[in-house]
């Protein structure tokens, strides 16, 4: 019926190799092939791997399968064979077919069946050579795999109450520390399946066991913490450096969420456990006593003030176990040195120990907290009072924190007198405001911003408006005074102002603050620059040239604006820039042209593509357009965008063509955006070229001074009289018949070049001058007589 079982024969392979005669095809190539030889080892690894499919669908189609695979116990089969010498290529694919087989039974009975004998464990404990990185990797995986098939009915599978064995765990813990990222973290979710498990006999078994593997994992902690440290003091903050700090971080971040994983789980004595160890052997000796600058010999390890404020945020932004918050933040607010009994030494051989410490006898009360206030000291830099202001957050927002811990420290939000306030936090919190309004300040904006959501928790979120409100929102506005001093010096002799404004007003609104992004962002772990090369984004980094200046106090501008409004409760009004009520041009609409001065046009985008358009503008925009077949006099606007934005350059090949460039905001702001408009405009004649520059340039510098009369208002600041002189403007739109939408119609839009920009300026303009005689040069064209070309 079957070809021979020989081992020098291939194996048989059936049209349907999913029957239970095929099955017991396999167990005989297994039994005639026990002894594993050079010969047999390829025909072994078939086999292997057509069982494993067979079982799965047997798992799911046909019990007998399975029925028949427990009865010859062919999983003693695989035993034997590891058992021998049997070389990685048979290792792996045991392995793998082990791995197939576990992550695909459904069926309970099935597990359970497979899972008796206690062949499992064994495989576990088998000495497999994990030199081997396939072999590593599919181990790992297997380990894994049975970590989700724990349960309180399968937990007795794996431990041995009697004997104290459990396996799965005192194996896999083994590799907590392994060179690859990706066993660490099958590691760490194997662990964690298996603290979840509610069986208290085995829970028991593990917090035995649990001490050793807590303190080397701690260890391991503060041994990245510090290496992190090292690196992030002494690298200069270019990209290369902040990759390398991205990953110090990430290392760092990974043990804290594995951390508060454990906490999750709310074993009350595994959490204390690990708390102990936590605040013993990284918390109170690394992070808090960094906090303090000197060292009790020369051999402690002491993180900077940076680091410690940094790694102490991120534990409170991850970890709201209220017992482990609790416990930190009563240390961090109230204890002093001789609450702290380790420390840190480098030995000479360059290992990290941990010692015991003699108690000092001149202790300092509450020194960890003041020590934290003087980070908040932004005069020299504002390095460590960016991450002093995360911690604040962080510990505001902490869901863990209660709020008698807080009344303690006096930083509650439901604290409505002065006094019961302390004031050291609250008035370091204003002078980070007030010095960052003062020129050549080293307070950068991302600071700024933080510190004006931590105050916004503070007085905002309480139920009855704090005596400090009044005293923020005073700072506030005389940090805010002394900005718009500096922007009314710049406003009219700067010629990219408006460009600035309107850019980083875009950014302003676009960018919001993502905490998680921000807290762990390498540029701002790294000491800061001031060099737009660095590829540091201006918000977080100093400033370099007049430029980056004005664009930082812009940028502060809006912030304190913002912060000012949400204290007195009132909404915003004046931005964008725009003034409601006036007719303004969007693509598609159909527009009433009678008395508008046109200059008809050929608009060349490249070699391939030309369009025939009449070129309109009022006050604010630049148009083109063409005629509506179906009613004489209107136009089918196919372009707008405004003036302010638009520049114009001759062609000095030809002298009836202009180069025109339309932008808007966000082809500005974009790294790589394309303008809105970038084109060729050829005129009939030389003429009619030059009255179409005259008229652009002047209508965009009536746009221009426009917006910044409007700024002027925003700022409340004087106005400074435009005088364009005594010429009209020759692109003249007759009062009552402005472009704009007079009625829309709906119709497919054209080329994606031609794409819409006039969000940023729905603005009434001063009427123009009374009409005159027409420019020299210049035509009026009605579109009467025109055909669309």
């Amino acid at each position: 019926m079957f070809k021979r079982f020989g081992a020098s024969s291939g194996i048989w392979k059936p049209k349907n190799p999913y029957t239970l005669e095929y099955l017991k095809y396999l167990h005989g190539v297994l039994v005639k092939n026990e002894t594993v030889t050079d010969g047999n080892r390829k025909l072994l690894v078939e086999a292997l791997r057509a069982i494993a499919e067979i079982l799965i669908w047997g798992d799911q189609n046909d019990s007998s399968v399975f029925d028949f695979f427990l009865e010859r116990q062919m999983l003693s089969h695989f035993l034997t064979i590891m058992r021998q010498q049997c070389g990685s290529y048979v290792c792996v694919q045991l392995l793998q077919t082990l791995n197939i087989l576990f992550e695909n039974i459904r069926h309970e009975t099935s597990l359970y069946f497979l899972l008796s004998n206690n062949h499992v464990n064994w495989i576990i404990t088998h000495k497999f050579d994990f030199e081997n990185e396939e072999i590593m990797a599919y181990y790992i995986s297997f380990l894994k795999i049975l970590s989700f098939k724990l349960n309180p009915y399968t937990i007795h599978f794996f431990f041995n109450e009697a004997a104290q064995e459990f396996p799965l765990y005192t194996e896999v813990i083994k590799f907590y520390n392994h060179s690859e990222g990706m066993v660490r973290i099958a590691v760490r979710t194997t662990t964690l399946n298996i603290f979840k498990v509610q069986d208290e006999s085995m829970r028991a078994f593990v917090r035995s066991r649990s001490r050793e593997y807590f303190c080397s994992l701690v260890d391991m902690t503060v041994y990245e913490s510090v290496s992190m440290d090292q690196f992030a003091r002494s690298a200069e903050n270019e990209a290369s450096n902040r990759d390398r700090l991205s990953d110090f971080i990430t290392e760092e971040l990974d043990h804290i969420h594995y951390f508060n994983d454990i906490f999750l789980i709310k074993d009350r004595k595994l959490t204390k456990l690990l708390l102990d160890i936590l605040y013993q052997r990284l918390i109170g000796p690394l992070y808090l006593c960094s906090l303090i600058p000197s060292r009790r010999c020369d051999s402690t390890i002491i993180l900077t003030s940076v680091s410690s404020l940094f790694l102490l945020s991120q534990f409170l932004l991850t970890v709201d176990d209220s017992q482990v918050v609790n416990t930190v933040l009563s240390s961090f607010f109230f204890d002093n040195e001789s609450d702290i009994h380790h420390q840190w030494i480098r030995s000479r051989n360059g290992d990290l120990n941990l010692v015991n410490i003699e108690v000092s006898s001149e202790v300092v009360p509450r020194i960890f907290f003041k020590k934290f206030l003087c980070c908040l000291d932004c005069e020299l830099n504002d390095h460590a009072a960016f991450y002093a202001l995360l911690l604040v957050y962080a510990i505001c927002q902490n869901k863990g924190v209660t709020e008698d811990l807080l009344d303690a420290a006096q930083i509650s939000r439901n604290l409505v007198t002065e006094d019961a306030f302390d004031q050291n936090l609250f008035n370091s919190l204003l002078s980070v405001l007030q010095l960052s309004s003062q020129r050549d300040t080293t307070v950068r904006v991302v600071t700024v911003e933080l510190c004006c959501m931590v105050l916004r928790w503070l007085l905002l979120a309480a139920k009855d408006e704090s005596v400090l409100h009044p005293r923020a929102l005073q700072q506030a506005e005389d940090a805010q005074s002394a900005l718009i001093s500096f922007l009314s010096s710049v406003i009219y002799t700067e010629e990219l102002f408006l460009e600035m404004f309107e850019d980083e007003y875009y950014q302003f609104e676009r960018e919001n603050f993502h905490l998680a992004a921000i807290s762990c962002d390498s540029s701002l772990l790294l000491p800061p620059t001031n060099t737009p090369l660095s590829g540091v984004a201006i918000t977080k980094r100093l400033t370099s040239g007049s430029e980056e200046r004005i664009r930082r106090v812009i940028q502060l501008y809006f912030h304190f604006r913002k912060f000012i409004f949400d204290l007195r409760g009132e909404e915003e009004v004046m931005l964008p820039l725009s003034a409601h009520g006036a007719p303004v041009a969007d693509i598609n609409d159909c527009i009433n042209l009678d008395n508008s001065d046109l200059l008809s046009c050929t608009v060349v985008f490249n070699k391939a593509e030309r369009q025939q358009r009449f070129l309109v503008a009022d006050q604010i925009q630049l148009i083109l357009v063409e005629p509506d077949t179906k009613r004489l006099g209107w136009a089918i606007v196919r372009f707008v965008g405004l003036l302010q934005d638009t520049q114009m350059t001759g062609d000095p090949g030809d002298s009836r063509a202009l180069h025109v460039v339309v932008n808007d905001v966000r082809s500005r702001s974009g790294r790589t955006s394309e303008p809105l408009l970038s084109a060729k405009f050829i005129f009939d004649d030389h003429i009619r070229c030059m009255a179409a520059k005259q008229r652009l340039t002047k209508g965009r510098q009536k746009a221009r001074q426009f917006k910044l009369d409007l700024i002027c208002d925003l700022l409340g600041i004087a106005r400074k009289q435009f005088n364009p002189g005594c010429n009209r403007n020759p692109f003249r739109i007759v009062k009552g018949c402005a472009p704009g939408c007079v009625r829309r119609q709906q119709h497919s839009r054209t080329s994606p070049d031609l794409r819409s920009s006039n969000s940023s300026l729905n603005a009434v303009v001063p009427d123009d001058p009374k009409p005159g005689t027409t420019s020299a040069g210049s035509s009026v064209i009605n579109l009467d007589n025109v055909k669309d070309v």
